[in-house]
């Protein structure tokens, strides 16, 4: 890995310290399986407009040419996911007006958010990942990163009505080629419809995870400034619950005013307002999660360091980085996560990690019957749903984050309302006070210059 000098978004080389997670990842290299593979820190930095007033105040990940990143469960895996991919097809099917379109969907997995559009839509899937070959003949797919000349060469012009993205934007290097292809590949009134992960949001919820894995990760300025570098604007937008914590929104070229619409408008000035309220363009912010952040991993060790004493199993959900950071987090206690339940097919073998807990199906764990589950809180109402008579008859879920905590058979039932109404913060928040609200307000930390942060 190299790391970097200036900006992926903007070019600017004022690149300041943001935080640091210690130990949430987990090298690769290739180890015995008896040596367990070492946790490193993840360093993220921002572009700072304290330096430079040009700066866009993107903050993103210290290193760049890492390990290549791959999804480690396909689209139909979880129903949280399905449920999310269907309503931004929809959604932006509907801005259509119910013509005969053209729909390209970048980061397409196995062709779930594909499967949700009328026969009508043809369909056009790009991924580099191997989910993409369980897509049959109903769609067009390249497995291939995108932009590529590749798909330039495949495509040969053709423009798409509609073009989706989740999950994608916070893995791409250079934000700017990304949207500037895009904005050649739409028609005239053509929208792209994106979902990624929202700073404001991942930061009030102390979600380390959604760090891990990503090169950056976006504010609603930083978009709205990139993307009208390459002549797009945001005209809807809306937060949603992908992966923790994530912003959808529709973008067209700057000149269409196929969608200006008022009340659009007024949403996105809400949500623009309650994020300067958090000051994101100062440090404070990353400080006070930095400071929680270290919080829960000194809690999440200690509770692992308790399980391993009694002697007890624990199984990990989930194979992608996410995982290894809380395989991580465990630290020298790791040795009592027995094994990680895999959404996705893998190799008879695979570890999470090298020297790390295996990889098996969830039928398989259900029936080895572990004590604890750690799962992602993102994730909540649907592992409650899906493991309920594992924790009446006594297994136990264990969720990292904001603050670890278990959930057992006596209270069960408190914690699946909360998951319901979104009152711990995993489930629907309309916008980012009732985020704070839910988290328990804003939190004062001092750090070791006796500088008081929110």
């Amino acid at each position: 890995m190299k790391r970097i000098t200036h900006c992926r978004a903007c070019g600017s080389g004022a690149l300041s310290a943001a935080f640091t997670l210690d130990d949430a990842e987990l090298n690769s290299g290739r180890t015995s399986v008896i040596s367990r593979a070492k946790a490193r820190p993840a360093e993220f930095v921002i572009c700072d407009p304290s330096k430079d007033v040009h700066a866009c105040g993107l903050v993103q990940n210290a290193f760049a040419g890492g390990d290549v990143r791959r999804r480690a469960a396909p689209s139909a895996a979880f129903r949280t996911v399905r449920s999310s991919l269907r309503s931004l097809a929809t959604e932006g099917l509907e801005l259509i007006s119910g013509r005969d379109c053209a729909a390209l969907d970048i980061g397409c997995s196995d062709g779930t958010l594909l499967s949700f559009y009328p026969r009508w839509v043809d369909r056009f899937g790009v991924d580099p990942c191997e989910d993409v070959d369980q897509i049959g003949d109903w769609a067009w797919t390249a497995k291939t990163t995108f932009p590529s000349a590749d798909l330039d060469r495949a495509f040969a012009g053709k423009k798409f009505d509609l073009i989706t993205a989740s999950s994608v934007l916070e893995e791409i290097d250079e934000p700017r080629a990304f949207f500037a292809r895009i904005k050649s590949l739409l028609t005239e009134d053509g929208v792209l419809a994106l979902e990624t992960r929202n700073l404001s949001m991942v930061l009030t919820r102390t979600a380390g995870e959604a760090f891990v894995g990503v090169a950056a990760v976006y504010s609603i300025a930083v978009l709205e400034r990139i993307l009208r570098d390459c002549e797009l604007k945001i005209f809807r937008g809306a937060l949603t619950e992908k992966e923790g914590g994530s912003i959808r929104l529709f973008i067209t070229h700057a000149e269409a005013a196929d969608y200006d619409f008022d009340p659009w408008y007024e949403r996105l000035a809400q949500l623009w307002d309650e994020e300067n309220a958090l000051s994101l363009r100062a440090r404070a912010p990353y400080q006070a999660f930095q400071h929680r952040a270290n919080e829960a991993q000194a809690a999440f060790r200690a509770m692992m360091a308790d399980i391993a004493e009694r002697g007890e199993r624990a199984h990990l959900l989930g194979a992608d980085a996410g995982a290894q950071m809380l395989c991580a987090w465990a630290g020298k206690h790791a040795k009592a996560i027995e094994a990680a339940i895999a959404p996705g097919e893998f190799d008879e073998g695979a570890r999470l990690a090298p020297g790390g807990p295996s990889l098996i199906a969830e039928t398989h764990s259900r029936a080895l019957e572990p004590d604890y589950i750690i799962g992602r809180p993102a994730l909540k109402r649907e592992i409650l749903e899906r493991w309920r008579d594992p924790i009446l008859r006594g297994a136990r879920i264990i969720f990292a984050t904001p603050h670890p905590y278990v959930v057992h058979a006596g209270n069960f039932a408190a914690e699946f309302g909360k998951s319901l109404s979104g009152a711990d913060g995993a489930g629907g928040a309309e916008n980012l006070r009732a985020i704070l609200s839910a988290a328990g307000g804003l939190r004062l930390v001092v750090d070791r210059a006796g500088r008081k942060s929110a």
